[in-house]
């Protein structure tokens, strides 16, 4: 029998005890399950690496994108398969699988499924000094205004947690309202011969993604093949009412003017001075003064939904 292992965030917005209980005992009744409760994002990711090393079939992930995030990174280039339990304030990847909202619909998903897909992901390799660490983002990740905003709106988490997508959206105004006018351009970023002086890189690899509820964020008119790359000279306050109404209504970002669209992209260089803030799918990862983003294929193993990522 598959083992799978079941690793929790009792904090996420849509956990309830009633529902791991119920997912627990559906994916009993054709797997040995075992319930893990991380402390910390970092026992989030070496349980899911030890998971892997101990050859579970399948690793789930019940939590909001956080630990979805969290997870991946202990499976990446592994045999082991991701399984999602959505339950977060807006579950991105969950959304994009078109893995069901309920708990208990999902765990049959995974129960059930007879196969996994393979996903590519961004592999980061950051850079602060003489320290080098390497994440992955399994859906979007950026440098400047977006992850400063993730800094911010997860520094109040009673709104986060209560207000969800509107919290991020106030978030995001305010900071680019307040911020971002006044910051003059500190980071080079360059690809495939091309270099620009910018405030803002903004990395997407899927077909759409938002912190905003159902709010989709297009960079391009054009699928990501692999990577998009948005990169922002300055953010001029005149321009931003036109930039939301855009956001909300769904409109390619690529036409704006400061900003510039590179399509088919396999590799990113990002150097700063001074550092940059650095997010992966909605999860800051600090500072930085460098940074590589290259497209790993094929990388991540995922079980249920749909072969969106």
């Amino acid at each position: 029998m598959d083992h799978v292992v079941v690793i929790a965030n009792p904090v996420a917005s849509q956990f309830t005890g009633g529902s791991h209980r119920d997912v627990m005992a559906h994916l009993s009744k054709s797997h040995s399950v075992e319930a893990i409760w991380p402390s910390s994002a970092t026992e989030a990711t070496a349980a899911a690496a030890a998971a892997a090393t101990s050859e579970a079939s399948i690793v789930v992930a019940m939590g909001g994108d956080g630990m979805v995030h969290h997870v991946s990174q202990g499976l990446v280039g592994t045999e082991t398969a991701l399984g999602i339990i959505p339950v977060g304030t807006t579950n991105v990847v969950a959304r994009l699988l078109q893995i069901p909202s309920r708990p208990v619909k999902a765990a049959r998903l995974i129960a059930r499924s007879d196969g996994t897909n393979t996903a590519g992901v961004a592999r980061m390799t950051l850079r602060r000094g003489t320290t080098e660490t390497t994440h992955y983002g399994v859906f979007a990740c950026g440098f400047g205004l977006d992850a400063e905003v993730v800094v911010k709106a997860d520094s109040d988490p009673y709104r986060k947690y209560r207000f969800g997508s509107i919290h991020y959206a106030r978030t995001a105004i305010g900071v680019g309202v307040r911020t971002f006018p006044s910051r003059r351009p500190h980071l080079s970023v360059s690809t495939d011969g091309q270099e620009i002086q910018a405030t803002t890189a903004l990395i997407q690899f899927r077909d759409v993604y938002s912190y905003f509820g159902k709010v989709p964020l297009r960079l391009s008119r054009s699928r990501p093949a692999p990577m998009t790359v948005l990169v922002m000279e300055r953010l001029r306050r005149h321009r931003i009412p036109q930039i939301a109404v855009d956001v909300i209504t769904g409109r390619e970002l690529e036409n704006v003017k400061g900003m510039e669209v590179w399509r088919r992209v396999e590799h990113v260089e990002v150097r700063a001075d001074p550092p940059v803030a650095a997010q992966a799918d909605g999860e800051s990862l600090g500072m930085v003064d460098q940074a590589t983003v290259d497209w790993f294929p094929d990388s991540l193993r995922v079980v249920g939904g749909q072969s969106a990522l």
